[in-house]
């Protein structure tokens, strides 16, 4: 773990940094960096930027007793690089008036690791000022980086496992009507997008009909037991090689749900009282992971396809 509790100055190089480590997805940690609605839980308390954000787009973040900051988009590589150069209130971004704060993301396994670093104080010719300027925004960044954990903790929650009753659950919200969620998590075409290997149910997803999803070049079988659209998708999935789901079958339910962001997306998955004893534990927290894994790429699938960036047949 290379998490930092605070910013640190480096006064030879003139900049700020800082390191921070969360159990969340890469995509999760983007989300709440880049998107203005996020940006403004975490850093100042208005973040605007009237042409969407993206490398060269223009903005401006707010504090109320501070005012409204001018911001330049500088880097926008999604997910792993972010920068943006901001100003001094009431005056255009300037050399001598603006610092730049850069982002890197990294994936390592179940972590996500952020680290900023900001550059540019060399350009205030007062010394004092020069000082205070580093001590402030070294404060800032050990602040709004904090501010940004919870802002990730609030939207972005891990699978929850109970050894004990043999359940796996996992919640979500999507910014998408459930309609939308719905055509993305029952058509085949979408499913092999989002899960990341093919689907194949040539009666449809209708309950009464088994299909197959497909992994590592193997398959196993789902009996869809309920698909009420667009409330609830349940079925029962068997194990890689069977052609029914069979005694040590796990049951998994997915509930759609209107909620103020757009859908709650909640998937339970029981039954595992019925597998062997021995390794249980291991097999529950990877499918545990797996599903963290599935629903935020459903997740993104929806939002991609919203924003015209794929081409879903659930999207036609």
């Amino acid at each position: 773990m290379v998490h930092e509790a605070a910013a640190s100055i480096d006064e030879q190089a003139m900049r700020v940094t800082r390191t921070i480590e969360v159990r969340a997805p890469i995509f999760a940690v983007w989300e709440a960096l880049t998107e203005p609605a996020r940006m403004a839980e975490w850093f100042g308390e208005t973040a605007d930027f009237p042409d969407g954000v993206h490398a060269g787009a223009t903005g401006t973040f707010g504090w109320s007793d501070a005012g409204l900051y001018p911001v330049r988009i500088d880097r926008h590589e999604r997910p792993s690089a972010f920068a943006f150069t901001w100003g001094v209130p009431g005056e255009p971004i300037r050399p001598d008036n603006s610092t730049t704060a850069s982002f890197e993301l990294v994936r390592d396994g179940d972590v996500t690791r952020l680290t900023v670093v900001e550059v540019g104080f060399e350009r205030i010719e007062d010394a004092a000022a020069r000082r205070a300027a580093l001590e402030d925004n070294r404060r800032g960044w050990t602040s709004e980086l904090d501010e940004l954990l919870g802002s990730i903790a609030r939207h972005w929650m891990a699978s929850t496992v109970d050894p004990v009753a043999g359940t796996i659950a996992r919640t979500l919200e999507v910014e998408a009507a459930p309609e939308e969620v719905w055509a993305h998590l029952t058509d085949p075409d979408a499913i092999e997008a989002w899960w990341g290997h093919p689907a194949d149910f040539p009666g449809g997803m209708r309950a009464g009909v088994t299909g197959t999803f497909a992994w590592e070049g193997q398959t196993f079988p789902l009996a869809i037991r309920i698909a009420d659209a667009p409330r609830t998708l349940a079925f029962r999935w068997g194990e890689l090689g069977e052609a029914e789901p069979g005694p040590t079958a796990a049951d998994v339910r997915f509930d759609l749900e209107p909620s103020p962001r757009g859908t709650r997306v909640t998937v339970v998955e029981w039954g595992w009282l019925r597998t062997p004893e021995e390794g249980r534990g291991d097999r529950m927290q990877q499918n545990a992971r797996g599903w963290e894994l599935v629903l935020d790429g459903l997740r993104r699938h929806v939002l991609d396809a919203a924003a015209g960036r794929i081409d879903a047949a659930a999207a036609r």
